[in-house]
């Protein structure tokens, strides 16, 4: 027995040692290497890299290397810092790169093997600003353009209570000066709106961000949990969106990212181990079956499926079966894309053949289409989706409203006005349910926005999904306005 334990004792090291082996890229026959290629890897880090606030308001720039070990399942593991920048920099620069998991391993006589990789993380240069007591503090000159921190020739003054993780925790105030003091001009309230439902890790989510005095979003807003980790970001100016918007995995790791440009929106998606998943563009002034362009796409095991808008694809998700709905079933769909667009046959059926539809498309529009579900005919059809129309249109809508719609004495007297945003569903049989009101005004605009939607019920045409009548949910905004 001495000489049995002695022998896993000789035993134990050895296999940590082996354990612990990698190679060099020189010394293998094929390099480690990012699914989707090095230059997706690079806007996956920028994606998801987010500067220290104390380094953003110090303006600083520069770069951090790492080294790390691919593993032979495409994770990375010994993170370390080969050139530093600065502590909070060099954290944020590990943890994005840890996120990715989604690399090729290196191979070595036919087998794979752990490698050692070195990566730069380029953080871009900014402009200084103030930063104390969990404030950022802007300064403006009389035209509103940004001024250097603390200048003298500054007329106005922005505090945004951001904590280091640049959340939001309290009111945005600008600052007047006049006559050598800073006086309140305006402020963008804090506003903390709790959702009805929990997410699928069973937390309540909240929309966090500030409104203006129309109660219009200004600045930052996000979604987050109970845990104020982001689920969703996006910033607005003048109450419009700007700049890329971020959608998240649970794992703080950014899922997609929508830029605009122009009249378009440019969207790139992940997968949750990192791996590129598609870039796609949506054109809002084309109609809703052109409206969708995919530049590139690529399976969850990185093979790339379109290129520059050409390829053959096939679609594979999770439903609920027709034949039992308390059962899922997978929805397996194939077809062509030229240069972005669907083109010519594409089909699509459920696993356990409780429904199919078959398309013929040109240049991403459908010219017919039919469809089956279990125990029902088959339903022919030219537009995939078809929404819910109120009778008359939306010159008839805007008619019915300003027929219809009156103005509380109460709001009047208090000067309230602005948009109430109704939320309704159009059922199948043309009426309407499941009212809420998403963005309130004043309680008495607020009520009678929804008595004249409740009154619009029975007067819609229904929306059709592929044939089939289906529940349509829609936001409707109502005006209110005293001039």
């Amino acid at each position: 027995m001495r000489y049995l334990s002695l022998f896993f004792l000789l035993l134990v090291p050895s296999l940590l040692v082996a354990q612990q082996t990698f190679y060099q890229p020189f010394e293998v026959d094929s390099v480690a290497e990012p699914r989707g290629g090095l230059s997706y890897l690079g806007s996956f880090i920028q994606a998801n890299l987010r500067k220290p606030i104390q380094a953003e308001a110090l303006g600083i720039g520069g770069r951090v290397v790492l080294t790390g070990v691919v593993e032979t399942d495409g994770s990375v593991s010994d993170i370390k810092v080969l050139t530093s920048l600065q502590p909070d920099c060099d954290r944020e620069a590990m943890r994005v790169f840890n996120l990715f998991k989604a690399w090729k391993p290196a191979t070595k006589a036919g087998k794979s093997v752990r490698q050692l990789v070195t990566i730069p993380v380029q953080f871009k240069k900014s402009t200084p600003f103030v930063y104390r007591n969990g404030v950022r503090i802007d300064y403006f000159g009389k035209d509103g353009k940004p001024l250097s921190a603390d200048s003298s020739q500054a007329v106005y003054r922005r505090m945004t209570p951001l904590d280091t993780n640049q959340i939001p925790t309290g009111d945005v105030v600008v600052y007047e000066r006049k006559n050598g003091l800073w006086n309140e001009y305006f402020r963008l309230l804090l506003v903390r709106k709790k959702h009805a439902q929990k997410n699928s890790s069973g937390k309540f989510q909240y929309t966090l961000g500030t409104q203006n005095y129309k109660q219009d979003w200004e600045g930052i807003r996000l979604v987050v949990d109970e845990d104020n980790k982001r689920i969703s970001e996006a910033y607005y100016e003048k109450s419009m969106p700007v700049g890329p918007s971020l959608e998240f995995y649970p794992t703080g790791m950014v899922a997609e990212k929508g830029d605009k440009v122009d009249e378009k929106t440019v969207e790139t998606a992940w997968y949750a181990n990192g791996q590129i998943k598609h870039v796609k563009t949506f054109n809002k002034e084309s109609p809703l079956s052109e409206s969708e362009q995919i530049t590139a796409l690529w399976d969850s095991t990185g093979s790339q499926m379109i290129k520059e808008g050409n390829g053959r694809v096939t679609y594979r998700n999770r439903e609920e079966s027709n034949r039992d709905t308390t059962t899922s079933t997978m929805f397996i769909e194939e077809g062509n894309y030229e240069n972005g667009f669907k083109q010519g046959l594409w089909t699509g059926r459920y696993e356990d053949g409780s429904y199919y539809y078959e398309e013929q498309y040109d240049k991403g529009v459908c010219q017919s289409g039919k469809a089956k579900s279990l125990g029902k005919d088959t339903v022919q059809y030219n537009e995939v989706l078809k929404q819910a129309e109120f009778s008359g249109g939306m010159s008839g809508l805007g008619k019915f409203l300003s027929e219809n719609l009156h103005y509380p004495t109460k709001a009047q007297r208090a000067n309230a006005e602005g948009r109430v945003f109704v939320s309704f569903v159009v059922c199948t049989d043309g009426t309407l349910c499941d009212y809420e009101v998403i963005k309130s005004v004043y309680r008495d605009l607020d009520e009678e926005a929804v008595r004249v939607v409740k009154k619009m019920s029975g007067k819609w045409t229904p929306g059709y999904h592929r044939g089939e009548k289906v529940r349509v949910k829609y936001n409707l905004p109502v005006n209110f306005s005293l001039h």
